[in-house]
């Protein structure tokens, strides 16, 4: 393996086109009390294409400054802060050489499920780890879309998850990837029974407003909204925690419950609608 002296090894990013969470501050704590360096990059850049290019301009950026990159989305937070998977399964990797190591996609509570969960995944630099993000790069979701099949692939979610899934099988890169248990890297609140360290990522995606999901879950296991040990926040110096009001967190849970009564009347209504609709062009 290629040493870089005048770089970190390993590297964990984030970011996107706006700072739109503090999970920075749980990020950068998690690095440094395990020997990581951590960049929270703008992946503002030509060519973008939708929302999720910000997070392959990124990766394409940051991959070549480091041995692996550990990627992790803004709305993912480490909660097992003694739990060393991170450098565990980077080593296994290493010692089975293989390129990628990502996470199955934890079966959500109404059903859906995917092979795999891009929110945060392990990629070497190395000519797969480069080869994979230029597939991803220039594939087409229409043609991705033509390819998908929903019964061997699960959901379908319209971004960088699907492209990833398809440039590893349509490319012969599976082989080379470890597919690891969602507990293990990348996992969702409806899997946290009594305890921070039921799973090592805590991934809010799918929360219609993530600020207060995140303050919720935090406030069912007592601690701060960056979901770091009160103790780290002190030696890491932390002054601003927990920032939400509790005037904002009943203003986003109100409107949060009215959004969820609009949708439950609203279905229904726009049902009746279609089917009008489709009787009448059929008439």
């Amino acid at each position: 393996m290629t040493e870089h002296p005048d770089t970190p090894r390993w590297l964990i990013a984030s970011g996107g086109d706006e700072i739109r969470l503090r999970s920075y501050i749980n990020h950068r704590i998690y690095a440094h009390v395990h020997g990581f360096d951590y960049r929270l990059e703008c992946g503002v850049s030509q060519g973008i294409r939708n929302k999720f290019d910000y997070k392959l301009s990124i990766i394409r950026r940051l991959l070549p400054t480091c041995d692996w990159l550990v990627w992790i989305d803004d709305d993912a937070f480490f909660t097992d802060f003694d739990a060393t998977n991170l450098r565990d399964l980077l080593q296994r990797a290493e010692r089975e050489d293989k390129f990628l190591v990502i996470a199955e996609g934890a079966v959500e509570p109404n059903g859906w499920w995917s092979n795999i969960n891009t929110g945060v995944f392990l990629l070497r630099n190395d000519a797969r780890g480069h080869q994979l993000v230029d597939l991803m790069s220039e594939s087409r979701l229409d043609a991705v879309r033509a390819w998908w099949n929903e019964e061997r692939d699960g959901l379908f979610t319209n971004g960088d998850q699907d492209q990833m899934w398809w440039a590893l099988n349509t490319h012969g890169l599976i082989d080379d990837t470890i597919i690891v248990d969602h507990h293990l890297l990348n996992s969702r609140g409806h899997y946290y029974d009594d305890s921070l360290s039921n799973a090592f990522v805590m991934h809010f995606c799918g929360h219609r407003d993530k600020p207060l999901g995140i303050a919720r879950f935090a406030d069912r296991f007592g601690i701060g909204h960056e979901l770091v040990p009160e103790h780290l926040l002190d030696e890491y110096g932390v002054s601003v925690r927990s920032p939400m009001t509790a005037t904002e967190y009943r203003a986003r849970a109100l409107r949060l419950a009215m959004i969820g009564q609009a949708k439950k009347y609203g279905k229904p209504l726009i049902r009746q609608i279609r089917a009008y609709q489709e009787r009448k062009a059929n008439s």
